[in-house]
């Protein structure tokens, strides 16, 4: 029997469809600028860029003249008719979040046979500080293996427009650029561990060095949302303490005020802060508490989806409570209750702005949404640590990263 073909005439065919129509509103409502890069040349390339907000794919796929295929979370391509959208138009390359799957290698040797451009965010989670997350060590192995020339894109402009913790939009300049183009014959004679630090160098890129260093990104209520990236208290060190409120930072546990200015700067006592330095402090002093507070949990409502390898669509949400602590997790639902051992979680990830998934078991994914003022990422903080105190290599609990093969 043929197999099935992934890359087809009709998506390079709507992705002019859909520049022509939707691509003026972007480009005026981000105020983004774009200078046009070809694949004709030289192609099937490996597109690479640095990951910082939800709609990264979108503007990074209106500057080419042909289409590419993003490897994106099997997530977004289980959900029913927007899943159908997704994959009749733009037929993404589907990968588990966050956890290794060597299925996806063979998607990608297909699509680049057919002679399509594949696309990867190697960071894997868009940016919730501004700063570079880190890459896991395989993306030189990928390149190797693959034998496709590599353009590094660096975007810029759009975290400070849209940070992921963010309630409501600012409005600012932003841009990707080319930092570099790579060849087989370049990399050939290259280590798969020098062609991961050449990929670290050149997607080294945060909102704070960008090519719009004093540029503002105006808006109402711009701090709202900002404790959700930074749920400890900077000053008093209260634990999911703090609050946010208009262009305010807050802490119920004591008199902090500090303000966020429209360059993306916290200022308290006198000083400005970036939210990467912050954000550093921040998981360090919520560490700190969780080692010395063996007791410690939090506990979240929640709606709450199942998806078991194999299916093709996920199961309706359904009301949940969920109470994470060193014992594991707690799912609490309308008929039954359900635990899983910090042995039994393998790996978590963050969705969007208010999703989290967890794969606890081989072949199990179960996908939270929460009430937008809570904090998805301390969640994820806490998950982290329980797995690796599990004895899960997967998880780091002082990094935010994605903890995947190829760091997709």
């Amino acid at each position: 029997m043929k197999s099935k073909r992934y890359t087809s005439w009709h998506h390079g065919f709507f992705l002019k469809v859909f520049r022509f129509f939707f691509g003026p509103i972007f480009r005026i409502y981000y105020r983004f600028r774009r200078k046009k890069l070809s694949l004709k040349k030289g192609g099937p390339y490996l597109v690479l860029a640095n990951h910082t907000a939800e709609f990264d794919i979108i503007f990074t796929d209106m500057l080419f003249d042909k289409p590419l295929y993003f490897v994106a979370s099997e997530q977004l391509l289980n959900s029913g008719k927007g899943s159908w959208f997704l994959k009749f138009f733009f037929n993404p390359i589907p990968k588990s979040k966050s956890m290794a799957d060597l299925a996806v290698v063979k998607r990608m040797v297909s699509v680049r046979n057919e002679g399509g451009n594949i696309a990867i965010f190697p960071e894997g989670n868009a940016s919730m500080h501004g700063g570079p997350v880190s890459i896991p060590p395989g993306m030189g192995r990928l390149i190797k293996f693959l034998g496709m020339p590599v353009i590094f894109l660096n975007i810029h402009g759009l975290y400070l427009s849209s940070p992921r913790w963010a309630y409501y939009r600012k409005f600012g300049p932003s841009t990707i650029v080319e930092k570099r183009r790579l060849i087989p014959e370049e990399y050939a004679s290259l280590s798969a561990e020098e062609l991961d630090q050449i990929v670290h160098k050149a997607l080294d890129v945060n909102a704070y060095q960008s090519v719009f260093p004093f540029a503002n990104y105006r808006g109402e209520k711009c701090a709202e949302g900002l404790h959700k990236l930074l749920f400890t208290c900077p000053q008093c060190h209260g634990v999911l303490s703090t609050y946010s409120h208009d262009n305010v930072l807050g802490c119920h546990q004591c008199t902090l005020q500090a303000t966020y200015d429209e360059q993306g700067y916290v200022h308290f006592h006198q000083k400005k802060h970036t939210l990467m330095t912050l954000d550093e402090e921040n998981k360090k002093r919520f560490i700190d508490y969780v080692d010395e507070h063996a007791d410690f949990s939090m506990t979240y409502p929640s709606i709450v989806s199942v998806w078991k390898a194999g299916e093709k669509r996920r199961s309706a949400f359904q009301s949940c409570e969920l109470k994470i602590s060193r014992n594991g997790v707690q799912l609490t639902l309308r008929n039954e209750s359900k635990h899983y051992t910090a042995k039994e979680l393998r790996s978590c990830a963050i969705q969007v702005r208010t999703k989290l998934i967890l794969y606890v078991d081989p072949e199990t994914t179960l996908l939270f949404r929460f009430p937008r003022v809570y904090s998805p990422y301390a969640a994820l903080i806490y998950l982290q640590y329980i797995i690796a105190q599990g004895g899960n290599h997967d998880a780091l609990p002082t990094h935010q990263r994605a903890s995947t093969l190829f760091g997709i």
